[in-house]
């Protein structure tokens, strides 16, 4: 029997409180905050997130070297090769180099060659992105990588040795020998003497050298000094930022969102313009949980089951009819995603249970199916147990393909990996990624192996108690906040994120109404009564696995509940919602 999760309090600042209170904010802002943040420093650029409180990008190792080399690659004649990931993060990208390159530093479209790596290939520099660049009929003046390229040697000195020079810009934690010795450079905060924040996505770094390409073209004398400044570009940053679920509690993260979603809510570009056509969030503006769930999504989907150039070519499209006619593919992809999902989960589901035991420390699962869905099944399945998860595919050429979630705060995900490597060093084809998500490709007879390593590697990070499930809750709440009007008061302290999460609440109620609803009936739709006599409504998604799995409570009970609040639109009128977490008896 899976262990019920364990609802904790979210530790509190009293100092982060009180400066809190003193910079402006409410009682009920300010102990949200110091529930988020336990250290007064740069508290104000935290709390209110400007471009102006980034940190320079002089900071970031090699950054001005990199800069060197693109300039040069500009002023050539030779084409500009960029290699991206295939998620949002390397979607988002390629947008900004392109963008930069082609519409900032005027470089002619036909020299900028862009290849986004395949899922079903593998994460990084690959064989088959190798291949397909030195395939290139003219002269390559430079190869920029982003989102990837840190584990990548072996692949960049085969380019090194055919002439090619790359230019690596990551964000994943490195390897133990460090940069890839064959790059002509590399910009990555995890290197060793680097002084920036270690927490940003792989769009930011690719942004962060093009603003100092921008500045070393203007002292060349290509640029005028009163070039455009690149901060437009926050635009899909923003985008590639969220989707990576890196730190919110950042203030560079934070500035960055808050940035790109203002100019993003203008509505200027034709891909937002089409997504506005597609979802128009009730009205309401677009913000963090949006970029998210509705648009990182249908990104995420093209290279899961079809194409993922059609995911640049919606954030690159010139009209709003043609960003929509690529949206209209991305949103028939992700349904396709959601029906793969749908079978594959439950698959994994029943393996786990099989797997499962009270003295657990993780879940290794191999499955058939859609490599590019694992990710997602690894998330799904780590919440319902409270596990760090690692969920393997069959490539059905004798590899796995894995995808792992940290689940566990505490656990470091590619430290595992590191350490298992160096238990079995033909463990691992392939791995990469960071302390809460990476990858991996190993031998399909190795998977034993891997699930045994793995178990003893999350078990040494962690000690001797496996871990539980957690629902970390802000408290309580009085019936007075209760109302529709506390939504904007908890909306000026977005972005939210990773951990910057958005606010939640729990608290005891009468259980005055229960409806499944939902097409599978999984869902259920609440009357809920606090000890102060006042109604709500409440939903509670994904409550249960099946319409014929039973209850552990029923109308008239006690109830213990954790919930977000939101807000119901419906028939002209708006009310607070509660958005179930969980509930249990009381």
């Amino acid at each position: 029997m899976i262990k019920a999760p364990k609802i904790v309090q979210r530790p509190f600042s009293s100092d982060v409180y009180a400066a809190s209170k003193a910079l402006g904010l409410s009682d009920l802002q300010a102990r949200l905050v110091a529930q988020r943040k336990h250290s007064t420093e740069q508290l104000a650029e935290t709390i209110f997130p400007k471009l102006k409180h980034i940190q320079h990008p002089d900071a970031l190792k090699n950054s001005r070297e990199a800069a060197r080399l693109i300039a040069d690659a500009i002023l050539s004649d030779g084409v500009i090769v960029l290699a991206t990931d295939y998620d949002t993060d390397g979607v988002t990208s390629a947008w900004v180099a392109v963008t930069a390159l082609v519409e900032y530093f005027k470089v002619p479209k036909e020299r900028v060659v862009h290849l986004i790596g395949e899922r079903k290939t593998g994460y990084g520099i690959t064989e088959e992105v190798c291949e397909r660049i030195l395939a290139i009929q003219q002269p390559v003046s430079l190869v920029i990588s982003a989102d990837q390229g840190s584990s990548d040697e072996p692949r960049i000195k085969r380019l090194k040795e055919a002439g090619i020079a790359v230019c690596v810009t990551d964000h994943h934690q490195m390897p133990v020998e460090g940069a890839p010795e064959s790059a002509a450079c590399t910009v990555n905060p995890q290197q060793q003497g680097c002084e920036y924040d270690k927490t940003v996505a792989g769009c930011f770094v690719i942004f962060l050298v093009m603003t100092q390409v921008r500045q070393e073209l203007v002292q060349r004398g290509y640029l005028p000094p009163d070039s455009p400044s690149l901060k437009a570009l926050a635009l899909n940053v923003s985008l590639g930022t969220i989707a990576d679920s890196v730190s919110l509690q950042s203030p560079n993260n934070r500035a960055i969102v808050h940035a790109g979603l203002q100019l993003i809510n203008q509505f200027e570009q034709p891909a937002w313009q089409a997504m506005l056509r597609l979802n128009d969030n009730q009205g309401e503006p677009f913000n963090a949980e949006y970029l998210a769930f509705q648009v990182a999504t249908r990104i995420n989907a093209a290279s899961r089951v079809s194409d993922v150039t059609t995911a640049f070519n919606f954030l690159t499209a010139a009209t709003v009819d043609e960003a929509h006619s690529h949206l209209i593919q991305l949103d028939e992809d992700n349904q396709e995603r959601r029906a793969q999902q749908q079978g594959m989960l439950q698959m994994a589901l029943n393996e786990a249970k099989n797997l499962y035991h009270p003295q657990k420390y993780s879940l290794a699962v191999a499955l058939q199916g859609n490599a590019g869905i694992q990710g997602i099944i690894a998330t799904r399945i780590g919440e319902k147990f409270g596990l760090p998860t690692v969920i393997l595919t069959d490539l059905k050429d004798g590899f796995l393909a894995g995808s792992g979630r940290g689940i566990v705060p505490q656990v470091d995900l590619r430290e595992a990996f590191q350490w298992m490597s160096e238990q079995d060093s033909e463990l691992f084809r392939s791995m990469g990624g960071h302390k809460g998500a990476a990858g991996c490709m190993i031998p399909l007879e190795k998977y034993a192996v891997f699930a045994e390593l793995f178990e003893t590697a999350i078990r040494e990070q962690l000690g001797d108690t496996p871990p539980v499930p957690l629902l970390e809750s802000d408290g309580q709440l009085d019936d007075s906040y209760l109302l529709p009007e506390l939504i904007p008061h908890l909306n000026a302290l977005e972005p939210y994120g990773r951990e910057w999460p958005q606010a939640t609440f729990d608290g005891h109620f009468e259980l005055l109404q229960l409806k499944p609803v939902g097409e599978h009936k999984t869902h259920l739709s609440c009357k809920l009564r606090t000890a102060q006599g006042k109604i709500l409504s409440a939903i509670y998604f994904n409550a249960r696995e099946d319409a014929a799995q039973s209850l552990a409570f029923n109308e008239g009970d006690s109830v213990h509940c954790v919930y977000q609040p939101s807000l119901n639109r419906f028939a002209g009128r708006t009310q607070l919602q509660l958005k179930l977490l969980w509930m249990q008896p009381a």
